[in-house]
């Protein structure tokens, strides 16, 4: 089959080291192993990894040169505050004082002024193009892409209010291709949640949201918790498949060889090594996972902790280290690239996932999975999709999220116990044999696609 795969948001490099690059790449990459012809139309082609399948992009932001330059002029036109400058024009043969030097603007009222030249009207400009425009222009290259390619499905990432690749599929009628969804979070929910979208915003982002979530033939969605949420907000429940993130077990493997990250450290062979991998950004637990090291390795022995990962929090959590005693005993590795992943996690004994407590969390942490993958003992928090992936005392542990004292006993335990945690990573492994993979999600959306085929067919006769 011919499967033209889209992703109109910006925010999702294809060649990127982040979750959502990789997860894009990944199933790319396992449709076309299973004899697929594919073709990718992406907004964001950025990044430093490079993928061997066709890829045309749609350019964003095309508005931002003139937004700039209209911020710039109404900062010029917004600024200017006239001066203050008492007196009368005096008459003929009269004498006046000195003209008083100038009092300098208001500061209050320059920074509301600058404040909407620069921030306020960009981000209103900005948010209007990325709803509004670049969907237009997102639309019209998939109904180029289909024209040429005639692929006979379109397998779409969600993005906020991109309705572009929906809109075209649609237009082609009965001729055209199936329409699939791929949805990894509610995005209008975070952008909320985060304070980018207020009122009339946040309204319309959760209405475009739950009109492509109703509109796809199938709605892939990584979690349960996801699949109710696009259930209530009018998805056909006949239409939507959960699909949690998967792993590519041939890179994330125990058998790769060893050594790299002790000899990056320095660390000696008897140190044990508990790492965390992710986006040192909030929600995702990377101070949680500082605070419990404080607690854990003055129990633990010769322990050190591995940080890998980098983000907006960085500086944050560096500072944090050295407040809670960490100093000299924790490593910050920063970004690093994802096909290096796995040669790193080899060299751990124990791996965290300290996700804090979040109402909600309907998340499929990709980190989990290639913990398990890579047939390590695994620490992680009972919440959301992690629950249907780890089995507590099978294949890891389990501790209450927010409860530090059992984290820091769960993380103890397991450096003290050799045997349990080789138990544990190589029950993990087995588990991950058995999926999810990426090979085995392109198989079921494989399934998928002929099944809505059949419909149609069906339909049509």
């Amino acid at each position: 089959m011919r499967i033209l795969m889209c992703c109109a948001d910006w925010g999702v490099p294809l060649g990127g080291n982040g979750g959502s690059s990789v997860h894009l790449r990944s199933m790319a990459k396992a449709l076309s192993g299973l004899g697929h012809e594919v073709r990718l139309l992406v907004s964001n082609p950025g990044g430093p990894v490079k993928t061997a399948l066709p890829v045309d992009s749609v350019p964003f932001r095309r508005l931002w040169p003139g937004l700039l330059a209209l911020s710039e002029r109404g900062r010029h036109l917004m600024s200017f505050v006239p001066y203050r400058v008492p007196g009368l024009v005096p008459e003929q043969g009269h004498t006046v004082s000195p003209r008083p030097a100038p009092q300098p603007p208001d500061q209050s009222e320059l920074s509301w002024r600058l404040r909407f030249c620069y921030q306020d009207l960009p981000k209103t400009l900005d948010t209007f193009e990325e709803l509004f425009v670049h969907p237009r222009f997102f639309g019209r290259a998939v109904t180029q892409a289909m024209a040429g390619f005639k692929p006979h499905a379109v397998y779409e990432r969600y993005a906020l209010g991109q309705t572009g690749a929906a809109w075209a599929v649609r237009a082609a009628g009965g001729d055209g291709p199936v329409h699939l969804l791929e949805v990894n979070a509610s995005l209008a929910f975070e952008r909320t949640r985060q304070g980018d979208f207020k009122g009339f915003w946040s309204w319309w982002g959760r209405r475009m949201e739950s009109r492509l979530w109703r509109i796809a033939k199938r709605v892939f969605c990584v979690s349960g918790r996801l699949r109710d949420l696009a259930i209530a907000a009018g998805a056909d429940p006949g239409r939507v498949r959960v699909v949690p993130n998967g792993v590519d077990v041939e890179a994330f493997t125990p058998d790769r060889p060893r050594g790299a990250l002790r000899e990056l450290l320095g660390a000696s062979r008897g140190e044990l090594l508990i790492g965390w991998l992710g986006s040192l950004s909030p929600g995702r637990g990377a101070e949680e996972f500082l605070r419990v090291l404080a607690l854990a390795l003055p129990q633990a022995g010769r322990v050190r902790g591995v940080v890998i990962g980098d983000g907006p929090l960085a500086g944050q959590c560096r500072a944090l280290a050295k407040e809670v005693g960490l100093a000299g005993r924790v490593d910050f590795l920063g970004s690093v690239p994802h096909e290096r992943v796995p040669d790193i996690l080899v060299d751990l004994d124990v791996a965290v996932a300290s996700y804090p407590d979040q109402e909600g969390f309907y998340f499929s942490p990709l980190k989990v999975a290639e913990y398990l993958a890579c047939g390590l003992a695994v620490v992680a928090g009972r919440t959301g999709q992690v629950m249907d992936m780890i089995v507590d005392g099978v294949n890891g542990r389990l501790v209450e999220p927010g409860d530090l004292a059992a984290w820091s006993k769960a993380v103890v335990g397991l450096c003290r116990d050799r045997a349990m945690r080789e138990s544990l990573g190589m029950t993990a492994r087995c588990m991950a044999l058995l999926g999810p993979t990426w090979e085995n999600n392109a198989r079921q959306v494989e399934r998928e696609i002929l099944a809505c085929r059949r419909e149609k067919e069906g339909a049509q006769a």
